[in-house]
């Protein structure tokens, strides 16, 4: 037997086998099959070490948890306002039965019909049972609410999710709530985001202001715009991270405070990405009165 049909027999990658062969043509149909199994070995195997190394993006939109149910339903809003929605907590409803108080009531008005979003948060101890799920259903469907959430901390006991079927009740843990809305999250702050550029782009040399504002013009010497304030204008800005897949931890200038400061900082998350974008814009509103 040739020797390059033995090594392919053998097991040798195909790329070895292939190079060794120069040409030649396979004469055994048994070999032929077992060469064609090791060349789909060694393409799935590239695949593997391929995509095995691929940097994993957090669906999270916190950095931590909450520490008290007061924490709890404070995040759960602030999420839902970050999203485009207006939130108000311990919100009272009118249901068939009387008024009612929500932990926290979402309202989005820029949807054709307005969304409304329920919450209950529950930073029990304990599991929530089924009596629980039942009674918010029921508020729910009185309230023509959309959706209704409860968000456990420690989740939910077996009885309580036979319950919400076939209903718009949904029973999350916060990590579980944040996979859920972390795509609205990301379109909400990316919204902000377009806010902020549009506030700084005064700064950037072809804007018709700059050109017109010699005291603004004066303020920017020596600093490099697209540098600085990358977040909003550079390579890495948030469009990378807010509409494509951008991965973290990811190392730019800081943007905050003197513009003349060239200080490097390494981003560990989106909210701590939005957080610091947040304050630079401030920052630099503030230096340059814009």
């Amino acid at each position: 037997m040739p020797v390059w049909k033995r090594q392919a027999i053998q097991g040798m990658p195909w790329p070895a086998v292939a190079g060794r062969h120069r040409g030649r043509e396979l004469s055994s149909g048994n070999t032929h099959r077992r060469v064609i199994r090791q060349l789909a070995v060694f393409i799935v195997n590239q695949l593997f070490v391929k995509t095995s190394y691929m940097p994993r993006v957090s669906r999270r939109f916190f950095d931590s948890a909450p520490s008290s149910w007061q924490e709890l339903e404070v995040m759960v809003a602030q999420a839902f306002e970050e999203m485009g929605y207006e939130t108000h907590r311990n919100h009272e409803v009118a249901t068939v039965r009387g008024h009612v108080r929500i932990d926290v009531h979402a309202l989005k008005k820029t949807t054709p019909i307005p969304t409304i979003v329920l919450c209950e948060c529950k930073h029990w101890a304990k599991a929530v049972e089924q009596s629980v799920v039942y009674a918010f259903r029921a508020i729910c469907s009185d309230t023509g609410a959309h959706f209704g959430l409860i968000i456990s901390k420690v989740g939910f006991q077996s009885g309580a999710n036979e319950t919400r079927q076939a209903t718009n009740i949904h029973l999350l843990n916060f990590i579980e709530f944040q996979e859920t809305f972390f795509d609205e999250w990301k379109s909400g702050v990316f919204m902000r985001f377009v806010k902020m550029s549009d506030t700084l782009l005064p700064l950037v040399p072809f804007n018709p202001r700059f050109a017109k504002d010699t005291g603004l013009q004066s303020k920017l010497g020596g600093i490099n715009v697209f540098d600085k304030y990358s977040v909003f204008f550079g390579e890495r800005s948030y469009t990378s991270y807010f509409i494509g897949t951008g991965a973290y931890p990811v190392t730019l200038t800081d943007p905050r405070g003197n513009p003349h400061d060239r200080a490097l900082i390494t981003i560990e998350s989106p909210r701590q990405y939005y957080q610091i974008a947040a304050q630079a814009c401030e920052d630099a509103r503030a230096y340059f009165g814009i």
